[in-house]
Formats: structure tokens, sequence, C-alpha cells
């Protein structure tokens, strides 16, 4: 299979070498799990590489392998005349579970409608292609196959300059521009939905976004539509429970028979109740049809030769793979670590797609091979001279015009509340890592420091870990003075992903949201999410990388990741969500830390030092130092903290930006129950007062807190007031009502745009 590689191509597998291409194949494997899947797959960087010849024989019989489906699939669901012809496994066919008896009669656009196949083919031995089976119900993989090649070609770019080869993206074009023919042929706007199932393994549903992205159609899950009176809707974001947009058709990535549950039975998905019968009304058109996996019977793919006859009147050019055919091999890396390429069969899978022109096969696909070893992912390759490069550039600009742009709708409920808890994942990242760094640093330094003040505020920083990552007891139930017990905690708060609130759990709710979100945000920032997962995973108190360098990547890894969805997000319902829930986390982050570390008042000198601190979790020193000219003292720090609106991580700063992304949410201006809890607390924040927050309540003994303060701060002692514990002031108070008040606001606010039962906050609570 390997008789196609050019001798420019020889020469640059030679130069890398196998450890640069081992280094090349760890590097894509990474960025391919980059969405957060827990374990990246096996590739193998050294690509299968057909000829332009052998690929117009194999385009030929997947073309014809499509159309005699297609015809297969209109007799078996229309006259059925096949099961009368003694040509067809009718025993085998009837007791197929993915026979859909209500699915007879359906009406189709085009012949039975199939609308892509994907086949998975081998070479045998004599060098002729046999089929191993097809995928006609859902005829995935062309996700996978884009972003095998982008992340190869990134790994190993050296490899890609040195052949020519046909690309990918024209043919994307060319299944826009497919789908929405189809669609305005019937007379339809062209609103079209991809129909996915997002509890699927993560490459799986990974590969269904990127086919959402490609077509540009939203990523849907079954409850987000609803059927009424034969015609399909999508259930929108907002306020409005009736609130929808007519679909024309659903390209589906989920099996037949686990879509309605009224006319196919009970499905683990719950289905969309009613979408039988909405096709069979003509409203809408589900692509590939329903009951499409009859197809992939093996007994009828055995049958298929006869019936190609008998249909297309031709011979099948793709004839069934043998029992027990062994593929041909293509060069690969030695699974066993050796430094020569050796040969392994492989297996490729290949998409073709039915246009208005015809038939449309893409000109690659994703290999895998297929021995005793792990398998691996490898990248197909298609050589084509280089004068073809213009046929492509004409696919290319080939799309719809700028009239279609907003033929789709922009996103489902379950997107806009993915996009929600997405902002707030990445603020819970960032905040937890720039909290626990500056707690390093300041412990670190406190170590060396003699004296009460120093251990009064190293048991107030601890605390404040535990308050604001809510992962109670936490630094209350260990000893402080305990080095072991300390870093015992440290390490669960890093890398326990199964603890609420620790940076682990967080990181891996934000990338288990991100898996929803390829289709709205920018390719970039998967790499992104490779590196930090990496980073996180390397976060261990014993570990050789300090902990300080560690948290530091984490936090860069989260501004590089805000700056690519800043760059690149459209500002549009979704940014607008995401944005949302962002200003809220932060805010319940901000007002989190002012309660661990300002709440109680303490000796002087141990406030000087915890107020230090805050400052830096914050990133607030050159406002403070602008405005103040003085060393950080509490009053003023929790002045600048509430009230300055120009500081990015005030409070001010939060409620103004969330009042201005409430103003433009669906409707005009959004309801009472939105806007009177933001309302009621803007008023409260405005009404505090930093010097009366501070001052400590009345002592038990009825001695004057503010008086235990100044005694405690003359001696410097252990006398109740300077230690972790200190005298209690009115913020504590005040800082749980806004931290209420700001929880209604995001309930109420998921409760208008997505509702309870859509929400994805069970990948973490609310709390945390």
């Amino acid at each position: 299979m390997t008789s196609a590689t050019s001798p420019a191509l020889r020469a640059e597998l030679e130069l890398l070498g196998a450890d640069g291409l081992r280094r090349a194949a760890a590097a894509a494997a990474s960025q391919f799990a980059g969405d957060g899947s827990p374990a990246a797959p096996t590739v193998d960087p050294i690509p299968v590489v057909l000829g332009a010849e052998e690929w117009e024989q194999l385009t030929a019989g997947l073309i014809q392998r499509l159309r005699l489906l297609d015809a297969l699939h209109a007799d078996l669901y229309g006259p059925r005349t096949v099961l009368t012809a003694e040509l067809t496994p009718v025993a085998e066919l009837l007791a197929d579970p993915r026979y859909l008896r209500t699915a007879v009669g359906i009406p189709s656009a085009r012949g039975g409608g199939l609308f892509a196949l994907a086949t998975t083919v081998i070479r045998k031995a004599d060098g002729s292609w046999a089929v191993l089976e097809d995928a006609a119900d859902v005829p995935d993989g062309a996700g996978t196959a884009l972003e095998l090649r982008r992340v190869l070609s990134r790994s190993t770019p050296a490899l890609y300059r040195s052949t020519p080869l046909r690309r990918l993206h024209p043919f994307f074009d060319t299944a826009r521009a497919a789908l929405h023919e189809r669609l305005r042929a019937r007379g339809r706007a062209g609103r079209a939905v991809v129909l996915i199932d997002d509890r699927a393994d993560p490459l799986r549903a990974a590969d269904h976004h990127w086919i959402a992205n490609l077509l540009g159609a939203p990523a849907v899950s079954p409850a987000d539509l609803r059927t009424g009176s034969g015609s399909l809707t999508l259930r929108l974001p907002g306020p409005d429970r009736n609130a929808q947009e007519p679909v024309d058709a659903v390209l589906r990535l989920i099996p037949s028979q686990l879509l309605d549950p009224l006319d196919l039975g009970p499905t683990p998905l719950g289905g969309v109740t009613g979408l039988v019968e909405a096709a069979r009304c003509g409203d809408v058109e589900v692509l590939n049809p329903l009951g499409a996996g009859l197809l992939e019977n093996p007994a009828l793919r055995e049958a298929l030769p006869d019936l190609c006859r008998h249909l297309l009147h031709e011979d099948l050019q793709l004839r069934p793979a043998p029992a027990q055919a062994e593929p041909a091999g293509a060069a690969s890396l030695d699974p066993e670590g050796g430094n020569q390429l050796v040969e392994r069969p492989v297996q490729l899978r290949l998409l073709v797609l039915a246009t208005a022109e015809g038939y449309e096969v893409m000109p690659g696909g994703v290999a895998r091979t297929a021995d005793a070893h792990a398998p691996a992912l490898k990248d197909i390759w298609v050589q084509v001279p280089l004068t073809a490069g213009s046929e492509s550039l004409e696919l290319s600009l080939g799309a719809s015009s700028p009239r279609d742009l907003a033929t789709y709708p922009a996103m489902s409920r379950s997107i806009g509340s993915d996009l929600f808890w997405f902002g707030r994942y990445l603020e819970r990242v960032d905040a937890t890592a720039r909290l626990l760094r500056t707690v390093l640093d300041t412990v670190n330094d406190l170590d060396a420091e003699p004296g009460t003040a120093a251990r009064t505020a190293q048991g107030v920083l601890l605390r404040a870990i535990t308050e604001v990552t809510t992962t109670s007891p936490g630094f209350y139930a260990v000893d402080l003075s305990d080095a072991e017990e300390v870093t015992a905690e440290l390490a669960s708060l890093l890398g326990d992903r199964t603890r609420p609130g620790s940076l682990a759990q967080s990181f891996e709710a934000l990338a288990h949201s991100s898996r929803t979100l390829r289709d709205v945000v920018s390719e970039d920032v998967w790499p992104v999410i490779a590196r930090l997962r990496r980073t996180v995973r390397t976060l261990d108190p014993a570990g050789t990388i300090p902990l300080e360098q560690g948290l530091t990547a984490v936090i860069d890894g989260c501004l590089t990741f805000s700056g690519a969805i800043a760059d690149s997000m459209p500002r549009t319902l979704g940014w607008d969500l995401l944005e949302a829930g962002r200003k809220l986390e932060r805010s319940l982050t901000v007002l989190a830390l002012l309660r661990a570390i300002l709440g109680r008042r303490r000796a002087r000198r141990g406030e000087a030092r915890t107020a230090a601190a805050l400052v830096a979790i914050t990133e607030s020193g050159a406002s403070y130092r602008r405005a103040f000219h003085a060393a950080a003292q509490p009053e003023l720090v929790l002045e600048l903290l509430l009230a300055d609106p120009a500081l990015p991580r005030s409070i001010a700063f939060q409620l103004q930006r969330l009042g201005q992304v409430l103003d433009r949410l669906p409707e005009g201006s959004p309801s009472a129950a939105l806007r009177t809890p933001l309302t009621a607390l803007r008023s409260r924040v405005a009404e505090w007062e930093p010097r009366e927050l501070l001052c400590p309540l009345e002592g038990p003994d009825g001695a004057d807190g503010a008086d235990r303060v100044d005694r405690a701060d003359e001696i410097d002692g252990p006398d109740g007031v300077d230690g972790p514990d200190g005298a209690p002031t009115a913020l504590l108070a005040e800082a749980d009502a806004a931290v209420s008040t700001l929880r209604e606001l995001a309930t109420k606010l998921e409760q208008h745009y997505f509702h309870a039962s859509e929400s994805t906050s069970h990948w973490g609570i609310d709390d945390v």
C-alpha cells in the first residue's frame, strides 16, 4: 500500500528517524485529546498514501456502493420487491431489530434518501479492495479525519510539505452546499441541525461536534428538539419556554432505533417524541433516513453482488472481504519500540456523500492498524498532480451566498448552558491556581519569620483556601504545624479529581464542558486544553517540578485560553452567556476571598501580611499603589476591591459588566426575576462602608472588639485575637448575603434560559 510513497516523503521519514517520529506521534496524540478525553489515542504519524489512479478506482467503487444501498433502502422501506426476488436473506432482515416497520412509507427527497455512507475497506494480498463493513445508520468519522490531519500537519509539517495531496476542507464546503441544496430543493428555508449523543465516549463526541462545526449547523441533543402537529422545532435559549425555531432537516449521529420513544420504544436517550410522525408528514427530513441501520446487516452484505446486478444492472466493484482476510500492510512505527519501520495491516474508513450534482468522496480518512498490538490511528493521503489544485479551489469557492448565513439557528439550549458553565469553570481553575500560588509564595516567606504574626497569617491564608474552594473541612481539620498534614491536604486540593472544588476536579469539569463547544469556539483552544491537562496532572507537592512553577503554567494557560476565546468568538448570545458565567463566578470568588481574609480582625502585623496576599491574589497591586501610595491595609484593600469600577477583579466591575450582559440577553430588558437580584445586590454593595464592615463586633464578654484588636496589636501574643480565629466583623454576614443573592441570580438565569433539567451543572456543584 506504500507504493505511492514519494521519494521526498521517504527522505523526510529517514530524516526524522524513529525517535523524531515517536515524539511527533506523542505530540499529535496529546493535541488530539485536547478536548478533555481521559486517554489520548495512539497516533502513528506515517500516513497511508494512495496514488491518484488507485484512488479513482476506489472512488468509483464507493460511489457505486452508495447508489446501491440508496436503491436498496428505498425498496426495503417502500415496495419491498427485493424480498420476493429470492436474492435477499429475508429471514435475517425481518428478524433484524434495525428493520423499523414504522419507517416504511416515509417520503424522501430523492431515492432512498441516503445522504452519506462510511465504508471500511481493506486491501487484499492480490492488490484488490474489499469491504469489511458499511456504516449507513451513523456515517461518522469525518470530524476525526480532519482533526487527525490537523494535529499531524502541525506535529510533522515537513512530511506534509514533501507530498502533493488533496486537502479535506473542499469536501466539507461541498457537504455544506449539498445539505443546503437538498433542503432548498424541497422549498425549505434550509435550517438543519446535527443530532448527537453527548454521552458518547470523548473521541466519538468530539468527532460529532467537529462534523456539526464543519457543516455550519448547531449540534443539539434530543432534549433540544420538540415536535408538534407534524413539525419539528429547536428550543431556543430564553425565558420563554415556547421560544423555538422550525427545523427542516436533522442530520442524526444517533442510531435510528434510539430516536423516538413514541414509535420506536423507550430509549436511554429519551429521544424526540413524535419524530417519526414528523418525518412521515414530510415537514422534516431525517438524514440518514430512519431504518438505514438495516443496510449494515452482515447477511445482506454477502448478498450485495447479486442485488447490485438486480437493482443497478452492474457488477459490484467492491466485494465483501472474505472471512479472516488479512489486510495488506502499511509502513508504520514499530509498536514494540524498534528503530526500523514495520508493515502493519490497516483498515481504511472512507466517506462518500450524495450531492445535487452526483457524488463526492472525501479525499482522505482514518486508517486504523489491525493486528495483535494496540490499534493506532493513521492519516490517509490521496496524491494528486499539482495541476489538480485548481479543481480544489473551485470547490472551495462554491460556498453558499451571503443571504444564507443566517439560515441556521445560533445554538440550542444545551449549548447555551454549556457555555455558561464553561465560563464558570474557567474562572474556577484560574482563581484556584492564583490563590494556591500566592498562598504558597506567602507561606514560604513567613516560614522563616519568627513571631505570632507570621503563624497567624499562615493559618488565615491556608484556611482561606478551604473557604474559597469550599473543600471543607480542609485546613480546618489539619494541624497547621504539621508539615506532612499540610502537604497531604495540598496534594488532595491539587490532584484529587473526585473532590469537588479541587483544582483537578474544576479542570476536568472545564474540559468536559468544552467537548460540546467545537462548533462555537476556535480550534486553537484545544491545544491549550491539552497543555493545561498535562500541567495539572504534574502538580504534586512531592514532585520534581516546584508547585509555584506548575501553578504559574496553569495561570498562563488560563490567560491564553481567555485570549483565544475573546479574539475568535462572535459576540452573540453564546458570548453573553459565557460572560455571565464568568462574571458570576468571579464575583463569588472575590466575595469568598474578602470574607475569608478580612472577615475577622486580628493583630495589625498579621493583617498587613494577609492584606498584601489578597492584593497579589486579585492582581490589584498596581491599582492599589497608584490609588493609595501606602502599604497594604485591610480597609483600603476592601475599598478598592469593592468599589473601583475600572479594576477587572473588583465587585463593582463584575456587577457593571453583568448588568450589561443581562441587558443584551433575549428580551430587550430582562424580566424582573433576573433584574431584581442584581438590583438588590448593587444597592447593598453601594451602601457598604469598608471601615464599618471591618469594625469588630462586640465580644461575648461585653468588651468592644476594636479594643481587643488594639491590645493584641500591642502585645502581639496569643490572646484569642492574634490567631486564625480573630474577632468577627460585619463583613461576614454581608458577604454571605451577597453570595446568596448571586447564587439566586445564577439559578434564575439558568431557569430562564436553560431550565434546571437542561443545565450541565451536574459536572460540578454551584457551591464549589
